[in-house]
């Protein structure tokens, strides 16, 4: 019994090594501003699209381009009040990436 447990152990253990996600999947996708204010922008990756339904190959255009510019984040602008309107842009964050310095007055 503790040969078999053992043995579910180490194949559950191995097969969890194996997972290698997906370009797309490491790319976080993100609403605000707050979220990219200390990452490097990279650029805009789409025009201001509709996110009626269909939107999944517009997003997915967007991943694969901040992807391609070498992004980290896809923050995804509101255009329109409701969010019907939004336009890409790719961001890389993280280690390497200016950071905000804040200077004070001496006083």
């Amino acid at each position: 019994m503790q040969r078999a447990l053992l043995a579910s152990l180490v194949g559950l253990a191995a097969s969890a090594c194996a997972y290698t996600p997906e370009p797309r999947e490491q790319i976080r996708i993100v609403d605000s501003p707050a979220d990219v204010r200390v990452c490097t922008r990279l650029g805009e990756v789409s025009p201001v699209v509709p996110t009626v339904p269909g939107f999944e190959s517009a997003t997915d255009a967007m991943l694969d381009a901040t992807i391609a510019l070498g992004g980290t984040h896809l923050y995804l602008q509101k255009n329109s009040a409701d969010w019907s309107l939004v336009k890409g842009i790719a961001y890389r964050c993280g280690p390497g990436v200016r950071r905000e310095v804040v200077i004070r007055a001496k006083g």
